[in-house]
């Protein structure tokens, strides 16, 4: 049995691995070290994510480092003021629900351990770990931010203001009747149920080279550059498998058109059409817009069905047309 003192040292020592330095700044000497004012890296230290703190250790050479970058940045005018607040909220919130996935992904492989958790073997566990981790996630991030970044100089190379590319493919996809399954079902079965379909759209997603815009639970938002890698990817989810005894069954809308994409997300009235045709699809089935079916260049391998025009609200009369692959 861990004594207590000896138990708080090791939780500490698994804290200074986390972060890459030891916790041995206050608040105030963290901004003297960066050279900045408390008012100046309050608002950086709240868009990351971070609880105010007063008295007390409770930053690293790290977060001086961080603040003396953003500081560079300010007094060189390389990057705006309000951008650099963007960048750091983005990064902040995406960090944030990231460390919660690993962290629970770590939490859920002790607990299936019957011995107790050994906290000096997960210092050691960490400490090997974390370094390959960190270069993974910058690899990670350096492939999607050339993909975004390319994406978004074509459109100003064409005229747009970069916030509104030409043409895409929204789409939604979510889980049928999922307020009655969650009476029905434990919150475990029901959560791994949501975890297999979260993990196995986005796999979907990627292979289509679309992207995944953010996962809400029981429903995915993802967005393509084509009408045709849209509807590719959403008939291949219908067949989405997930664990246990009930059989996953989705409703899928997709919308055709401009979208205003900010912060990773996207918005607009092609946007709120595939959230109303997701509304209105028929378990296991597929909507598209009249745009959407327009825009697709090889409809032969689908059955194109026009349903009567449906009043949306909002937008008035609207045309679908359900979407299936065509037997062989």
């Amino acid at each position: 049995m861990t004594d207590p003192d000896q138990r708080r040292d090791l939780l500490d020592r698994i804290t200074e691995i986390a972060l890459g330095d030891p916790v041995d700044l206050t608040r105030d000497e963290a901004v003297a070290a960066a050279g900045m004012s408390i008012e100046q890296a309050r608002p950086y230290w709240r868009a990351m994510g971070f609880a105010d703190v007063e008295d007390g250790p409770a930053f690293t050479a790290g977060d001086v480092s961080n603040l003396r970058q953003l500081a560079a940045w300010a007094d060189s005018g390389l990057v705006d003021p309000e951008v650099s607040l963007d960048v750091v909220r983005s990064i902040g919130q995406t960090a944030s629900r990231l460390a919660d996935w690993q962290a629970d992904s770590l939490m859920r492989l002790l607990a299936e351990t019957d011995a107790p958790v050994d906290l000096a073997g997960v210092a050691d566990g960490l400490s090997e770990v974390i370094p390959g981790l960190e270069r993974m996630l910058a690899h990670a991030w350096r492939r999607h931010f050339a993909v975004a970044l390319a994406r978004g100089l074509a459109l100003v190379d064409e005229g747009s203001d970069g916030f509104e590319p030409s043409f895409g493919t929204v789409g939604f996809a979510d889980i049928a009747g999922f307020t009655r399954l969650a009476r029905s079902m434990s919150d475990e079965d029901l959560a791994v149920m949501v975890q297999a379909f979260e993990t196995g759209a986005a796999d979907i997603v990627a292979s289509h080279g679309a992207r995944l815009v953010k996962t809400l639970g029981d429903e995915v938002l993802f967005v393509s550059a084509d009408a045709d890698a849209g509807v590719a990817l959403a008939i291949e989810m219908h067949h989405l498998v997930t664990p246990g005894p009930v059989r996953l069954r989705l409703r899928i809308g997709l919308a055709t058109g401009r979208m205003i994409a900010r912060m990773g997300d996207v918005y607009g009235g092609t946007v709120n059409r595939a959230s109303r045709l997701t509304g209105i699809a028929r378990p296991g089935g597929t909507l598209v817009d009249a745009a959407t079916e327009d825009a697709l260049r090889d409809p032969e391998p689908y059955v194109l069905r026009h349903q009567a025009p449906r009043r949306l609200r909002g937008m008035g009369l609207v045309r679908a047309t359900s979407v299936s692959r065509r037997r062989s």
